[in-house]
């Protein structure tokens, strides 16, 4: 994952958790903070995740997995900042004795509905983003297995010249050796009548030397 995409992620987060822990205000006990921030995001995080693999239902498993850790990582801390952040202000409110439960409860609900339309809009997306994930993925098979292809095509061009290179320098050597052979045949013949001549002209010599 790309280096500014993580620190974005973190960026996005820390805010998140700032944002709550302020908008709690100073009353409340840290601990409590805490573990306001901590049950909330550990909520919000099952949320976005069951949103996911729902909409990762019938995907390639290879496409599902690419962009889980990026869009959990990074649509917490965005539902988050739209739905906890106004909840950690309410919530202060009612522990400070300024908002009373029926309010705090309207606007619970108020809250869940705009996290359940967010929801609803990130389940369209998320599947969108898979079924790029999904194109990309087919893409780089097709070009790895185009790669292949060409490579082995590649290879038979070559071994197919080089066999032909081959077969001409055999036939260029084999035709050199039978040249050779017919020139030494044809030097051999050449001796042989040579030496035919010459004993004829000296039986001939000797004949006529008789004669005499």
């Amino acid at each position: 994952m790309n280096i500014f995409i993580i620190l974005f992620i973190l960026l996005i987060n820390v805010i998140n958790i700032f944002a709550m822990y302020k908008l709690l205000g100073k009353d409340m006990g840290s601990k409590e903070k805490v573990i306001f921030i901590a049950v909330g995001v550990a909520v919000m995080y099952m949320v976005v995740s069951a949103v996911y693999w729902l909409s990762s239902l019938g995907m390639n498993q290879n496409a599902a997995d690419a962009g889980r850790d990026f869009i959990t990582f990074t649509f917490v801390p965005v539902n988050s900042l739209c739905v906890l952040t106004f909840l950690s202000s309410s919530y202060k409110k009612y522990k400070a004795g300024k908002l009373k439960a029926n309010i705090l409860r309207n606007r619970c609900v108020l809250l869940i509905a705009i996290l359940i339309i967010l929801l609803v809009i990130e389940f369209f997306y998320f599947k969108s983003i898979q079924n790029n994930a999904l194109e990309m993925l087919n893409n780089n098979l097709n070009n790895s297995t185009n790669t292949t292809q060409n490579v082995v095509e590649n290879n038979e061009a070559n071994n197919s010249i080089n066999n032909s290179i081959n077969n001409e320098q055999t036939n260029s050597v084999n035709n050199e050796e039978a040249n050779n052979l017919t020139n030494e045949e044809t030097n051999m013949v050449n001796e042989n009548v040579t030496n035919n001549n010459e004993a004829s002209n000296i039986n001939t010599n000797n004949e006529y030397i008789e004669a005499e």
